[in-house]
């Protein structure tokens, strides 16, 4: 007999939904797909199983790592996003940097154009708060001696190298921020800011709520990109500071939600 606590979920169904999530992201955890699932450890631990011996995926300590090949259009691991247009990353980022002022707090999103807002700031700043979950921007932050870095709690998603769960959102909560610096997988008129992973919807619309002005930063290269979640519509934004791949008609277009566009 099912036991109450458990979804009504098929074995097929959950099993599912683990593949999408280790074609999307490459890992899995025992204790996200309980929680995900709702079912309980053994259940999942089954499930596992029955994908390891289908030849899907290889236990692990906690979980389970995928072993398919990296399946086109899905999120990339942050090492293999930051060697994409690094340029146009280091100039966005410089530019976004110039967005801040001494004593503002800010909170800043992960990602591999993110950073570089960090490592462009000046290095005699008086004193700056900055307030993330991502590991990639608490670590360039921490070379700032002037900088209070407030890291948030949660579980680490590998594929970003950026705390998940709900404890990043409670940790948010409290926050004023002057700034929120967004990254997206994705952004259109229709859509908007755009992203993978559930978990994340989350963290970067509380993001956008705690602050008093929001700049998205992000290449031209997603633009009409598109991903499976909406985060938040383009009029919610202040800036978009982008390269200047984005073409005239586009920026108007998106001037027009009453979003300022920065091409660099």
């Amino acid at each position: 007999m099912m036991k109450p606590e458990e979804s009504s979920l098929l074995a097929v169904e959950r099993q599912r939904i683990i593949l999408e999530i280790l074609d999307r992201e490459g890992v899995v955890r025992n204790a996200e797909l309980k929680e995900l699932l709702s079912v309980t450890a053994a259940t999942i631990r089954s499930d596992l199983r029955e994908l390891e011996n289908a030849g899907y995926c290889e236990i692990i300590w906690g979980g389970a790592v995928s072993k398919r090949p990296h399946m086109a259009g899905s999120e990339r691991f942050l090492f293999e996003r930051s060697k994409l247009n690094p340029e146009h990353k280091r100039r966005i980022g410089k530019r976004a940097a110039q967005l801040v002022e001494v004593g503002q707090t800010i909170i800043v999103d992960a990602g591999s154009t993110t950073v570089e807002l960090i490592r462009h700031l000046p290095r005699d700043l008086e004193y700056l708060r900055v307030v993330t979950p991502a590991l990639n921007v608490a670590a360039a932050a921490a070379h700032f001696p002037s900088i209070e870095l407030v890291m948030t709690g949660g579980i680490l998603r590998h594929l970003t190298w950026s705390l998940i769960g709900p404890q990043v959102v409670r940790a948010l909560d409290i926050i004023n921020a002057d700034w929120a610096f967004l990254a997206c997988g994705g952004f259109n008129m229709e859509q908007g800011m755009t992203t993978s992973n559930m978990l994340e919807v989350e963290i970067k619309y509380t993001m956008l709520k705690r602050a008093a002005r929001v700049a998205l930063l992000a290449d031209s290269s997603k633009f009409n990109q598109t991903r499976s979640l909406t985060v938040a519509p383009l009029h919610e934004l202040d800036v978009l500071i982008t390269d200047t791949g984005l073409g005239d008609t586009d920026a108007a277009r998106i001037a027009e939600c009453g979003i300022e566009v920065i091409r660099v």
